[in-house]
């Protein structure tokens, strides 16, 4: 049993969130088994100087690009071209991807984030590293082997069923084999992948009830060059709907240049939506339609897209979730509400993780907050979304156990 002495900031919704000043928490069995204002004996640790929140939560994230980060240019295909599928290729490296591989995930827990939705380098050794540091160092993960049979740079091409076997064997291998980590199946987008890659991939996560990521209409020459491969196809979510891509499990990453009838579709099948607005404006794709995906009620949550994001922090997503939109007012409450609880549910993991609850797992990120005794909740709250990057993180937990202390 573990307690400790904080301040914690507890998002409820995307307009409410609760602050609960010197609390006490206790921690059994990597779970969370009172939240109290007093404590019965003088064993405890004391964090009173931080603010305690959920453990960040990132739904989309290329941790074979970690080391790429910053890498300039001003079109998502030349950027890929030119950067990412050059750095992938290096995972092919067994030391290299253990590497890359070791450095993303403590910079992860070091910035305060307990889950990632993870890509690989389109190589099974790279993902099986992935899989094996991610378990050693205790994070949350969901990880998968990028897909690409079509379209794509010799050096990164797999043939067809390859492809597919490989990403079953890293299923069965990983996908819930222990607490904190699965996989997920991961054509990186339809300009790389056949019909019958996505078809079997499709099928197979459906019936197995396997998550399933890719990306959709980040850019718009993306998206022209993927209709003119799929003609019979009305638009480019037709093209995953087609192929049995879509469903409550899959999470698509980007969604900007997206009409009404796409959003339809997304919304019916239940997918959901990884928003990156670092990535967005550093690659200029575009900008996500915040207020428009929100009103339809489609449930989506933030990503620093590393690499094509600058950062691996969440709180700099967050911090980018406002600053990326010109209109529409991104409060703190509501960004704090998309890098936790709504990241959450997203992956369905909303009774587990993503609020500080009686029951939910321990998955917890302390954070020095300068004389935080005579701050309100809207000071702190606000200083976290726009200063969060400056401040201390004191300690990074994951179901219970500490993966990070300064």
């Amino acid at each position: 049993m573990k307690k400790i002495k904080t301040n914690i900031l507890n998002p409820i919704s995307s307009s409410q969130v609760e602050y609960l000043k010197n609390t006490f928490l206790t921690i059994e069995n990597g779970k969370i088994s009172s939240i109290s204002k007093e404590t019965k004996t003088s064993d405890f640790s004391d964090h009173s100087d931080c603010i305690c929140i959920p453990g960040l939560i990132d739904t989309h994230v290329h941790l074979s690009q970690y080391f790429i980060r910053g890498s300039h240019s001003s079109n998502l295909l030349h950027w890929l071209n030119t950067y990412a599928f050059p750095e992938e290729l290096k995972s092919k490296d067994l030391e290299y991807a253990k590497k890359v591989a070791r450095d993303f995930f403590k910079d992860s827990v070091r910035k305060g984030t307990t889950t990632s939705v993870i890509y690989t380098a389109p190589f099974k050794q790279a993902c099986e590293t992935a899989f094996q540091i991610a378990r050693e160092i205790g994070v949350r993960a969901i990880i998968g082997k990028t897909m690409m049979d079509c379209n794509s740079p010799d050096f990164l091409l797999q043939d067809t069923e390859v492809a597919f076997k490989e990403s079953l064997e890293l299923f069965e291998k990983w996908n819930n084999k222990t607490k904190l980590l699965e996989y997920v199946f991961t054509p990186r987008f339809a300009l790389t992948c056949s019909s019958k890659l996505m078809q079997m991939t499709g099928d197979f996560a459906k019936q197995n009830n396997a998550y399933i990521q890719t990306h959709l209409s980040e850019n718009h020459e993306e998206i022209r060059t993927t209709l003119k491969l799929f003609p019979d196809c009305d638009n480019y979510t037709q093209v995953y709907e087609k192929f049995n891509l879509l469903g409550p499990k899959t999470i698509l990453g980007h969604v900007i240049h997206i009409d009404d009838n796409e959003l339809d579709i997304i919304k019916e099948t239940g997918s959901k939506i990884a928003h990156c607005p670092d990535s967005n404006f550093f690659i200029k794709s575009g900008e996500f339609p915040f207020e428009k995906i929100k009103n339809k009620k489609i449930s989506f949550a933030l990503a620093s897209d590393v690499a094509g994001g600058t950062s691996i922090s969440m709180l700099n997503v967050m911090k980018m979730c406002n600053y990326r939109q010109q209109n529409y007012i991104v409060s703190p409450t509501e960004a704090f509400y998309y890098a936790t609880l709504c990241g959450a549910k997203v992956l369905g993991k909303e009774k587990i993780i993503g609020s500080i609850k009686v029951g939910k797992d321990a998955d917890l990120t302390f954070i020095k907050i300068p004389e935080i005794e005579n701050k309100e909740k809207e000071n702190i709250l606000s200083e976290l979304v726009y200063l969060g990057t400056e401040r201390k993180i004191k300690a990074t937990f994951v179901a219970g156990k500490p993966v990070f202390q300064s």
